[in-house]
């Protein structure tokens, strides 16, 4: 297991790991019983080996941002699976994995999501796209010319997901519902939800051991915005 730092992206800092190095066995042994419990399930070695050195590294990431020891460090979960810390709870932090390369991103005091995709040859791109990319997002991706489209087809997939992952919502959205776009820009995206519309700050990099990168952290629900703007007009009023 080694981790390296990587430059900050959507005011996050991100990690990127290789799960196939041999992690230290002091970051071994801070893992939880649940999550040996989840590990024990994979069937191969190799799968088994890699989440074991993903969560690793996710623990010994947020204790040297913390300050508590990786194996003292408590999680909860949301009530759709997203986990948050028990204590410093202000410090959000998402984990991706794809075969060997993980990727970790920590954000203050605003919700974060991150995934990471090998780049590979996606035969079944057209198909997913009909079922989860918006109508401009499969109108771009079918004008480019068939070497680029593997490319970007996993680009706007990481985005969806990073997004995604961010509101804690996963796939209780729609994915046909927000544009993110086949190209790794950096931009805003608004997601709808049963609380309001999310405003998201999203951009991707590549080349993360031959992988594609998307980072999302959430700015704001446009409901919280009136209620904070509501709060600052009475205040003004009463003051």
């Amino acid at each position: 297991m080694t981790i390296t730092q990587l430059p900050s992206s959507a005011s996050c800092r991100l990690w990127q790991v290789d799960l196939d190095a041999t992690p230290a066995p002091q970051a071994v042994a801070s893992l939880s019983e649940a999550e040996w419990e989840r590990a024990r399930r994979f069937v191969f070695r190799r799968d088994r080996n890699r989440f074991v050195a993903a969560h690793a590294a996710l623990r010994e990431t947020l204790s040297a941002q913390c300050g508590i020891p990786a194996s003292l460090l408590e999680f909860d979960h949301g009530a759709l699976g997203k986990p948050a810390l028990v204590e410093r709870a202000q410090l959000r932090f998402n984990l991706s994995h794809s075969q060997s390369v993980a990727l970790i991103a920590v954000c203050d005091e605003a919700e974060v999501g991150v995934d990471v995709e090998l780049l590979r040859p996606m035969p079944d791109a057209a198909a997913l796209a009909a079922n989860y990319f918006t109508e401009a997002e499969r109108r771009a991706l079918a004008q480019l010319e068939p070497s680029e489209r593997d490319r970007a087809f996993l680009t706007c997939w990481t985005r969806k997901e990073a997004c995604l992952k961010a509101t804690g919502m996963g796939l209780s959205v729609d994915t046909r519902s927000f544009d993110v776009g086949v190209v790794p820009d950096s931009r805003e995206v608004k997601i709808g939800s049963a609380d309001g519309v999310v405003r998201l700050a999203l951009s991707s990099f590549h080349d993360v051991q031959g992988a594609l990168c998307a980072v999302a952290r959430v700015l704001m629900c446009e409901e919280a915005v009136v209620a904070q703007r509501l709060h600052a007009v009475e205040s003004e009023t009463y003051a």
